[in-house]
């Protein structure tokens, strides 16, 4: 797993909490007692660390530059920085690129360069076919991305539909994004999560979900009768994550079948159907089930840490998790931002203002969130 350093540290860390301090503090020297600076708590992107999904695509791969170079992928974001509008630019090339035929799908091996190489000769794949693909394509962009199963669940109603997530540090969130349709689904305009239209779901049916096609974000409605009815909330009552996250540059080797499901009172109370039988992954070694919601939406790029002051300096310790790290960021006090370690000793103004911005970066150039630390001088005067 390709995480910072300090990953001891980072295991002991509360995931739920949105940002976490531990504080040394000391009086500065010539001030008076009572009269010190204090760390100020601010609003950062929350921090999961990752205990579940532990191989990520290699950066280094010949496979990551030929995927790019044989399919001219870097034209399809040309002058395109938005790291969300470039997500749906190449998830809307997979659509326009791969014809569905759910029923007799073009028989070529389950690696990308086939799918697509098949599919500009006029060859046609189901949903499968478009999940792998765009797990390749969107990591081969630095864009942390996996592969789900999912579906409705009932015995009369019980297929199976292949997608993925991708994690968006523009939203500090997972989304879910479907290639076969060229969709996601939205809340009030906020890309969801598959567990978030999964709760939609068995709260109110999802009344306040849409489900939204295109680069330009399209609303629809499913109509069964053209064959998208994939395209509904429906087909995420029930999910299951994909443990590996490396099948494209790790091919040939065989992907593992484990899969993750949430283990919450949904699934204790309720049994996933597929195909009229409960899901072949019940009471198999290939199940985890586990109860921490968190460590599936671990959180990506995202950085927690530590400060403590002595005297009129401050030291900041940042540690990540980011797949294909390169090294964490400082915006520098002419507004750019530099590397820096993951030790940052910064000096303290009793005068003005100590915010200080930080962030990560990874081997393919991608930024993570911005985490903020401010700092305060105070007098507490009796």
């Amino acid at each position: 797993m390709n995480c910072s350093r300090n990953t001891d540290y980072v295991r002991l860390q509360v995931a739920m909490v949105s940002v976490l301090f531990i504080l040394s503090l000391a009086t500065v020297p010539g001030v008076s007692a009572g009269e010190q600076f204090v760390v100020v708590q601010v609003e950062n992107p929350r921090y999961c660390g990752n205990e579940l999904f532990r191989a990520f695509e290699n950066y280094y791969s010949p496979r990551i530059r030929e995927l790019h170079s044989r399919y001219r992928l870097a034209d399809v974001v040309a002058g395109e920085s938005d790291e969300w509008k470039r997500i749906l630019l190449l998830r809307h090339w997979i659509k326009s690129n791969i014809t569905i035929d759910d029923d007799n799908p073009t028989q070529t091996r389950g690696d990308t360069f086939a799918i697509l190489d098949a599919a500009l000769m006029g060859g046609k794949f189901h949903c499968t076919h478009f999940s792998i693909v765009q797990h390749a394509v969107l990591n081969s962009f630095g864009y942390v991305t996996r592969r789900l199963g999912c579906g409705p669940g009932l015995k009369n109603d019980g297929g199976h539909h292949g997608v993925n997530e991708v994690w968006v540090n523009k939203f500090s969130k997972w989304v879910l994004i479907d290639a076969k349709y060229d969709a996601h689904f939205e809340k009030n305009e906020v890309p969801l999560s598959a567990l978030e239209i999964r709760d939609e779901l068995w709260r109110d049916g999802a009344k306040s979900v849409i489900c939204v096609v295109g680069p330009d974000r399209r609303p629809i409605k499913p109509d069964p009768k053209t064959g998208k009815s994939e395209t509904r909330p429906d087909t995420y009552r029930w999910c299951s994550w994909e443990t590996d996250t490396n099948r494209f540059t790790t091919f040939p080797a065989r992907p593992t079948s484990t899969l993750i499901m949430l283990e919450d009172d949904i699934f204790r109370s309720n049994t996933w159907y597929r195909d009229g039988k409960p899901h072949w992954a019940y009471n198999t070694p290939y199940l985890i089930a586990t109860t921490r919601r968190d460590w599936i939406e671990w959180t990506p790029n995202v950085i927690t840490s530590k400060v403590t002051i002595e005297g009129g300096k401050a030291r900041v310790f940042l540690s990540s998790c980011t797949p294909n790290f390169r090294s964490f960021q400082k915006m520098s006090d002419d507004g750019t931002w530099q590397d820096c370690d993951e030790k940052v000793e910064v000096s303290l103004d009793r005068r003005a203002s100590n915010r200080f911005r930080f962030r990560t970066i990874n081997l393919f150039g991608v930024t993570g969130p911005e985490h903020h630390v401010e700092i305060a001088y105070r007098s507490h005067k009796s």
